[in-house]
Parts: C-alpha cells; sequence; structure tokens
C-alpha cells in the first residue's frame, strides 16, 4: 500500500483483496483487524476514511477461493455487525436518519466514496448541504453487502438472517427507485431532504443538470438492484465513449457533464478499483466482452506507464492516458493484480458476485479442471472465467451436458443460465 497502507477503510480493503491473491494469511489479517464483534462496546468495525464496505468484498473473495469454507464462514456474525452499522440498524448509527429510506455515511466523513472531488459532493459541500444530501453508493452498497451475507447465512442455515437481508434489499432498492432514479438523465442522483429529514428533490446544478452524472450514478448496477429499463441506461454510459468509456479506462465522471474537468483529481480521470466493481457487476450480467474490456484496458495503460516510469501512480487522465497524483499508490491500483490472475494466470476461476464456488480443482498441467458452483442471481445470463493452459482446444460440460466457452489465449469465458439457487458442476478437458 506504500504511504496508505493501514487504516484508511477503503484502501486497506483492497490492499486484502491483493493479499488474498498472493499471500492469503495477511489478507487474513487484515479482516480479522477490522471486523469486530457483539462483545466489544466500542464500535462496530474499524473505520477510517471513505466507509466503503471492501472488507465484505474482501471476505467473499477469502470464500469463494477456500478449500477449507467452514474458517472463513465462521467470520460471518462479525460481518453482519458491520453491515447492521451500516444499514442504520444498531449501535446509535445515523446511517438510517432520512425518510427516504435512502442511507447516508456523511455523518462519518466527508466522502462516502473515496472521489474527493465528485461534483456532486462538491456542491453539496459548498452549498452545507451534508445533513441533508443522500449519496447513491452507500445504500447500493449495502444492497450488495446484504446479497453477500445472505449467501453466506444460506450455507451457515440462517434462515432468519436471509429474510431480514431479503425485507431490507427490497426496502432499500424500492427507495433508491421511488426516490434517486432520475429518467431524465439515466443516472441515479443524490437526494436533498428538509429538515424534518423528508425528500424534496433531486440535487441539480442551477441550470437543472443532474449533478450524479458519474460513477456515484451508476452504483445501484453493481448491486443488482436495477430495472431492466434502469440497466440499459447505466450500460449505455459505460460502453459511450463520449460519455463515461474513455481510450484509457472509465472515467469517475460522464465526459459530456458540464461539471467535467480534464484536469481534477477524480473528476476527470480514471481509478481502477471502482472499475473492478463495475467489471464483477459485467460478469454477473453476463456481459463479458464489456467485463474483458474494462480488464484490458486497465493492463495495458498500467503496463505502458511502469515501463514507461516505473511508478504505481494512483490514476490515469481520461485526456491523456498518462498517470498522475501519488507516483507510489499500491493499495487502490490492487485490480491490476486480479484482473491479471482473472485473465491469465493458470489455475483462476472467476466469477461476479451472484454466484458462489462451492468447489474448484485442476490437474498440474491446467488442461481438465472441475468447477461446482451455486448461482444465487436472478439475471437472464452470467459469466464464469476459468484459465486453462494456452495453445489447447478444450471440451466443456455442464452437468454431463456440452456447452462451447469462448477460448481468448487458455482463458475460457463460460455464458451461463440457471435458476435461483441451482447448484451446478462444469468439467473441462482438452480434446
Amino acid at each position: 500500500g506504500k504511504r496508505w497502507d493501514c487504516l484508511y477503510t477503503w484502501d486497506s480493503g483492497f490492499i486484502g483483496l491483493g493479499m488474498n491473491e498472493i499471500a492469503p494469511r495477511f489478507a487474513e489479517y487484515i479482516i480479522d483487524t477490522y471486523l469486530s464483534d457483539e462483545s466489544n462496546p466500542d464500535y462496530a468495525f474499524l473505520h477510517h476514511g471513505s466507509p466503503v464496505p471492501v472488507q465484505i468484498y474482501q471476505l467473499y473473495e477469502m470464500l469463494q477461493k477456500a478449500e477449507n469454507k467452514e474458517h472463513i464462514l465462521s467470520y460471518y456474525p462479525r460481518a453482519r455487525l458491520y453491515y447492521r452499522f451500516l444499514a442504520g440498524k444498531i449501535r446509535g448509527s445515523t446511517t438510517g436518519k432520512f425518510k427516504s429510506g435512502i442511507l447516508t455515511t456523511y455523518d462519518y466523513f466527508y466522502s462516502t466514496s473515496g472521489m474527493d472531488d465528485y461534483p456532486a459532493q462538491v456542491a453539496m459541500m459548498k452549498q452545507s448541504l451534508r445533513d441533508k444530501a443522500s449519496p447513491v453508493i452507500t445504500t447500493a452498497q449495502v444492497i450488495r453487502f446484504g446479497k453477500i451475507l445472505s449467501i453466506m447465512a444460506d450455507k451457515l442455515g440462517l434462515c432468519d438472517d436471509v429474510k431480514e437481508y431479503s425485507a431490507d434489499i427490497e426496502r432499500l432498492t424500492a427507495s433508491l427507485d421511488k426516490y434517486s432514479w432520475d429518467e431524465e438523465s439515466g443516472y441515479y442522483s443524490y437526494v436533498l431532504h428538509d429538515e424534518s429529514y423528508e425528500p424534496t428533490g433531486i440535487f441539480r446544478t442551477s441550470d437543472g443538470e443532474n449533478l450524479n452524472k458519474g460513477l456515484d450514478g451508476i452504483y445501484p448496477i453493481i448491486a443488482g438492484a436495477c430495472s431492466e429499463n434502469q440497466k440499459q441506461r447505466i450500460i449505455a454510459h459505460l460502453t459511450n465513449g463520449k460519455e463515461m468509456h474513455s481510450p484509457f479506462g472509465i472515467s469517475a465522471v460522464d465526459m459530456t457533464a458540464g461539471y467535467y474537468k480534464v484536469n481534477g483529481y477524480w473528476n476527470g480521470n480514471i481509478w481502477f478499483p471502482h472499475q473492478w466493481f463495475i467489471f464483477k457487476s459485467m460478469l454477473d450480467l453476463g456481459e463479458s466482452e464489456i467485463a474483458r474490456d474494462i480488464a484490458h484496458m486497465a493492463l495495458n495503460i498500467w503496463k505502458r506507464e511502469v515501463d514507461d516510469t516505473y511508478y504505481t501512480f494512483e490514476m490515469v487522465n481520461t485526456v491523456t492516458g498518462c498517470g498522475g497524483w501519488f507516483h507510489n499508490f499500491g493499495g487502490l491500483s490492487t485490480p491490476i493484480n486480479m484482473w491479471a490472475k482473472a485473465y491469465y494466470s493458470l489455475g483462476t476461476v472467476n466469477v461476479g458476485f451472484d454466484t458462489y464456488l462451492e468447489a474448484t480443482s485442476f490437474n498440474n498441467e491446467k488442461t481438465e479442471a472441475e468447477i461446482t458452483f451455486t448461482y444465487y442471481g436472478k439475471n437472464s445470463r452470467f459469466t464464469l472465467l476459468a484459465v486453462m493452459s494456452e495453445g489447447k482446444d478444450y471440451t466443456a460440460t455442464l452437468d454431463g451436458k456440452e456447452i462451447i466457452p469462448t477460448n481468448i489465449n487458455g482463458c475460457l469465458e463460460f455464458s451461463l443460465t440457471a435458476d435461483f439457487k441451482e447448484t451446478h458442476t462444469i468439467t473441462i478437458k482438452e480434446k
């Protein structure tokens, strides 16, 4: 993590995700440090900086890769405590104070997303609306947090907990849809509230433009909390070369927005961590080409910059493709390692947030594999990636029936369908 190597909440979560790829015992050390428990009267989780709950994604990735899943599942009660605080349900949490039902963490830190100069947040601070504005990311993250914990609770047989998460997910999704979605722009919005915390409308510029045309405004697609129309509108933003899809990666802010800058910090730049969340959600949605595009744009530009400078820059500019700001910033660059593993590291399996890996096994030559998974999503199609030895042809079956993956340099991309909570086995063999 270099200079920012430990307490900053979402940096540390990404460092943990990186450690899970190369040194799992350090990943577990980070989880053990961050999570509290019911016997601790002082805090529900260790917090510093932007409270993006990356630790739950780290825990989930640890669980996906673990052979001893019971050990990782033993962290579930501590993760549940983290969730209940962010959901505004325990220990004096104020995240759920708004009567719109949309959550906020602005009582705890000036940034809810890690995006320091994000336009909606900057405008909110300038207008002294911190106590009255709710972002999108907090609610979207809690929805996805609840879905991950619901999978873990299902594995532990905790039916009442599953019901709790389901009720929260339904309620929070409805709140975002009712108050935050802006049909005109096709983005979710910051929502303003009055002194009684009643919602008063969408946060806009003085000219009426939605102030949330950017990463915060697309976050419900990561939560799996969008209607088909909302999903397609967001995908259109993410893939439009004039809006969020720059030649070097996904811009934090829509490049057509009146408040977009080419020389900001987050505003006008490309950052890898939120792109990783989008990458995983594209696997959930079966959008394998978009997922691959995100990963390879990042890998290629990272290689170019490191080869030229040997610096590990924080971000990449949307116009020049050059890295910038701090020159040794390891934590939030962790997705580079994860994308390299996902497409090039033999014996690696990658899925979205809705798919639970029950077991994976490969032969020594990585020419045969067996992958058992359970699907917890509701999408019509989803993607599974498996990295096999390059330069060979493979046959594959799903529960004994032939399926044909896309083979890209040994990375097999499977486009799959399954019903909720169905368990399946993919078998891969060399022809």
